[in-house]
């Protein structure tokens, strides 16, 4: 992948986590999960008093991000986060709505294997 085009993806995903974080402190953006699933409502239920600290945790890594800072580690340390965001996006809601989550996902992947090089040493 050219290097424009991978800074150009690292910055929009840091954009994006900061903008997503920062949305869920100061509701810029009118946001809601929508109809959930009883089950989804739940898992919801069980870890709302760590949210503030998921999004302060995505403010930083989205930071970490755009200035370019240990961004091989960030991408590892965001794929699971990607991955739940995207799989509760698909359970909770429908087809429509889970494009955040999926071009998250696709985002965070692309970067990874555009530095597969430095995750070699940990699969061999």
């Amino acid at each position: 992948m050219k290097p424009n085009l991978f800074n150009s993806l690292r910055i929009i995903l840091g954009i994006f986590l900061v903008a997503y974080a920062l949305n869920k402190f100061f509701q810029i953006i009118p946001t809601s999960y929508g109809q959930m699933q009883p089950d989804a409502e739940d898992f919801l239920d069980s870890i709302i008093l760590f949210l503030p600290w998921l999004y302060m945790f995505e403010i930083i890594l989205g930071f970490l991000l755009i200035l370019n800072k240990w961004t091989a580690l960030l991408l590892i340390v965001l794929f699971p986060l990607s991955c739940a965001f995207m799989l509760f996006s698909i359970v909770n809601s429908d087809i429509g709505e889970i494009w955040p989550a999926v071009i998250v996902a696709g985002i965070n992947i692309t970067l990874i294997l555009n530095k597969i090089d430095y995750y070699k040493p940990l699969l061999e």
